[in-house]
């Protein structure tokens, strides 16, 4: 989040905009204590996954979608993941045991116009058995926001959207 509010204040700069920057920023601010307050609420663990054709990564705190777990508030499922660019490679049995009350999917193929196939990869017989899957938290990320365009104004407030709305 620092970086982003730098970057789009440094725009806004540039562009003569610093007010209207000011006050999207504000926005989003309050969109993120609205977040974090309900992340609180509702409680439970969340996991960030990306399906990339058959395979699956994990993202924790600090990662590249560390933003659920660092600036939105929800507790992650494994403490253990490993900040990277790339994520842990796991698998359904991993999600199984590690028993996410929310999944987050992103799908890198359908992000790069290939044939998004995270239902399939992700809705099986092992992840069902999960809180996320069984109480309907298993929620698909716009992956144009969270894989390709992350950082903008317009697809921060959305990716904020997204999990607030997920965690309802």
């Amino acid at each position: 989040m620092k970086s982003f509010k730098e970057n789009t204040e440094s725009i806004g700069k540039i562009f003569g905009k610093e007010d209207a920057v000011k006050d999207a920023l504000a926005k989003i601010d309050a969109q993120v204590e609205k977040t974090n307050k309900l992340a609180k609420e509702k409680g439970g663990k969340g996991l960030v996954v990306l399906t990339n054709d058959k395979h699956i990564s994990a993202y924790g705190k600090g990662s590249r979608f560390g933003l659920v777990h660092d600036v939105l508030g929800v507790a992650p499922a494994d403490q253990n993941i490993k900040a990277s660019l790339h994520g842990q490679s796991v698998s359904s049995e991993y999600i199984s045991e590690k028993n996410p009350d929310y999944l987050f999917v992103i799908d890198r193929s359908a992000a790069i116009g290939e044939k998004g196939s995270a239902k399939e990869v992700i809705e099986n017989e092992i992840v069902k058995s999960t809180n996320a899957y069984k109480k309907g938290h298993i929620i698909y990320l716009d992956p144009g926001y969270w894989y390709l365009s992350g950082g903008g104004l317009e697809s921060v407030s959305e990716m904020v959207k997204e999990i607030e709305n997920g965690l309802k």
